[in-house]
């Protein structure tokens, strides 16, 4: 519950009118002004009155709620004015010193005032000492010798404001019927409509109480000193203003490795092009983790898919895993690549993908803090944002096939003409800059350090924590779902499971009672949790041919085969949908539409960018059974060679 105490700067709102609180007056009456400058002053027994009718309302967004602002000043010196006024103030003082001299507080007759500033102006090499009168007033000023009560006023100089009054009252009508709104229009409208409503009650008003019409450029000056949050609050939208006009105040600390991830996704500005056919499939997605304290990248996914719970948690057990293995892949990585460990908390964005249940349930088993950020807000996990900026800079933008970030830097750039980098090929790069390059690079944040150096200081202070058992960690980053055990085994997604385990247990369950499954979208195995030993069962596929399919392309030969009319199609008629499925990605991975190729190569590839099917069954991909789907049936059996060439224009 938030709280608020009659102080300097509260917001309240009068009746409808926005008032600042600016100060107690002697009488110890509250003084407000509202956004045009009009002064009220209530009592302390009228502002409760009305806090209590709700015809005074605090407003529950500002800086100024539950705690006092301390604020210290320090008085300004003469740097602070320009050189010309500071000089001033110095032959001023020399004046006054020279007449009344160090020690002495009181001014000499007129004679001997007289004498001395003629005697210090040819001293000083002034023309003309000044009058008797000037030298007296300031001496006046000279209070305490502070020499910056000498300063001439020229900062208070000026010509008097020219809107004012009923003039204001109009031109803040104007403003807020035209001008703060989120349509952003311009300052021309305001001035026009004003001068409009000005001429029109001049028709209506005798020669001598006409309105002199401003300027467009007074009206101008006046709108420049309008509250600017309170403007950007109207046209820009609350949270744009609030951040727009946000403080950052303090600095986030964080004292050691693995306390603080940050992870985020991003499209990468560069073209990715088929293995295979060579024709370009769009961009890729980049999931980084990131370890606040070292800068360390702890894990990356790199995917054609848009992010969803799979991707992250398979980017998560990837970070928390060593890496030795992974670089077993990129042999021309030199360097080692440490960032290992379970962190304490993680830093997500608010994307769908990280509210997900399975997400959160498997970050609760394994004591891992979760910190959502408010939304909107990128700056809460800064790290990570900046180093996609230092990445595409540094990488990507370098790259053959390059997007750039916008229009302007694209510039004549044909990306497409010069894409030429697989998803493999983009990976190994991707990962060498990180190794070779981003973590042995000396980092501003961390004291010239590189993010390597910074993670091998604290490494050995810090109690580095792994999983016992992999295959636990792998069972607790899944995707969760409870199911019946019948005779013959589960079914999650409609794909079988059995084994001798899973049918003991089937006989100490009760009744129509389920059990919990772990499952990923590799489709070979799951693990069932048995409640009475309290372990999770490895439980393969009853049918090996789906060892290595991919359970979201198994979903939509199902889906096919509904929509063709089949209500319960045979796993044979699955599994022959499932392969003309994969015969269709082959060719619409040579279609002419860039979206055809990109969905043809998502569906190739698992959650890590590998091929989906890593133990297909024996086929011929040379040649193809022809089929005659005629009334007659064919003479003869055969088979035809099938070759491609793609058009001169589309060959990389």
């Amino acid at each position: 519950m938030q709280i608020f105490s009659l102080k300097a700067k509260l917001a309240v709102s009068v009746k409808g009118v926005l008032m600042v609180l600016q100060r107690r007056l002697v009488d110890r009456r509250l003084l407000f002004f509202d956004e045009l400058g009009e002064p009220t002053k209530l009592t302390e027994a009228e502002f409760y009155v009305g806090y209590e009718k709700r015809e005074i309302e605090i407003c529950a967004d500002q800086p100024f709620l539950g705690e006092v602002p301390l604020v210290r000043n320090v008085a300004p010196d003469l740097t602070c004015f320009p050189a010309s006024h500071s000089q001033e103030a110095l032959r001023r003082r020399r004046y006054l010193e020279g007449v009344m001299g160090k020690d002495k507080s009181e001014l000499p007759s007129e004679e001997i005032m007289l004498e001395e500033l003629k005697k210090i102006a040819k001293l000083i090499g002034d023309t003309c000492a000044p009058s008797i009168s000037t030298v007296r007033r300031w001496a006046s000023r000279y209070i305490g010798n502070n020499i910056i009560r000498l300063v001439p006023k020229h900062n208070k100089k000026g010509r008097a404001a020219a809107i004012t009054g009923e003039l204001e009252g109009i031109l803040g009508s104007v403003i807020d019927e035209h001008y703060l709104k989120d349509t952003r229009p311009k300052i021309s409208k305001v001035i026009g409509e004003y001068h409009l409503r000005l001429e029109a009650l001049n028709r209506e008003r005798l020669p001598s109480e006409q309105f002199i019409l401003p300027s467009g450029m007074t009206v101008r000056r006046y709108i420049a000193k309008l509250d600017p949050f309170l403007v950007d609050v109207a046209r820009l939208g609350k949270h744009a203003a609030n951040k727009k006009h946000r403080v950052a105040a303090g600095v986030l600390q964080v004292n050691q490795i693995l306390e603080r991830w940050e992870i985020d996704h991003t499209l990468l500005d560069v073209l990715l092009v088929d293995e295979e056919t060579g024709l370009v499939i769009g961009r890729p997605y980049l999931t980084i983790v990131l370890d606040r304290y070292s800068r360390m990248i702890m894990g990356y996914l790199l995917h054609l898919s848009a992010p969803n719970t799979e991707s992250v948690l398979r980017v998560i057990e990837r970070s928390i895993r060593p890496k030795a293995e992974l670089l077993q892949r990129f042999p021309k990585v030199k360097n080692e690549w440490r960032a290992h460990g379970m962190p304490a908390r993680i830093v997500p964005d608010n994307a769908a993908e990280f509210h997900a249940d399975d997400l959160i349930l498997g970050f609760n088993d394994l004591g891992i803090e979760i910190m959502y950020p408010a939304s909107r807000a990128p700056e809460m996990k800064g790290a990570v944002e900046r180093f996609f900026s230092t990445q595409n800079l540094g990488l990507i933008h370098n790259l053959p096939g390059t997007t750039f970030s916008n229009i302007q830097e694209k510039g004549d750039y044909k990306s497409e003409k010069h894409a030429c980098f697989t998803l493999s090929q983009l990976e190994a790069v991707v990962v060498k800059w990180i190794v070779d390059g981003y973590h042995q690079t000396p980092h501003r944040g961390l004291k010239k350090m590189t993010p390597a150096q910074a993670w091998a200081v604290d490494e050995a202070q810090t109690l580095v924590r792994l999983p016992v058992d992999l295959d636990a960690l792998e069972c607790i980053l899944a995707r969760r779902t409870s199911v019946k055990v019948h005779h013959y085994g589960i079914e999650v997604d409609s794909i079988g499971y059995h084994s001798a385990e899973l049918a003991q247990l089937r006989l100490l369950l009760k009744p129509d009672e389920k059990v919990n499954v772990r499952y990923r979208d590799e489709a070979g195995h799951v693990w069932v949790h048995d409640r009475f030993r309290n372990v999770f069962l490895l439980v393969p596929v009853k049918d090996k041919r789906m060892i290595g399919k991919s359970r979201e392309m198994w979903k939509a030969a199902q889906k096919a085969l509904r929509d063709a009319g089949g209500e319960q199609p045979s796993f044979d008629e699955l599994h022959r949908c499932y392969q003309e499925l994969r015969e269709d990605i082959d060719e619409a991975r040579r279609s002419q539409k860039l979206r055809v190729r990109r969905e043809a190569a998502r569906a190739k590839l698992d959650r890590e960018g590998r091929k989906a099917e890593t133990n297909p069954p024996p086929v011929v991909v040379a040649e193809m059974e022809w089929v005659d789907r005629s009334s007659t049936p064919p003479t003869a059996p055969s088979t035809f060679k099938v070759s491609y060439r793609p058009p001169a224009g589309d060959r990389p």
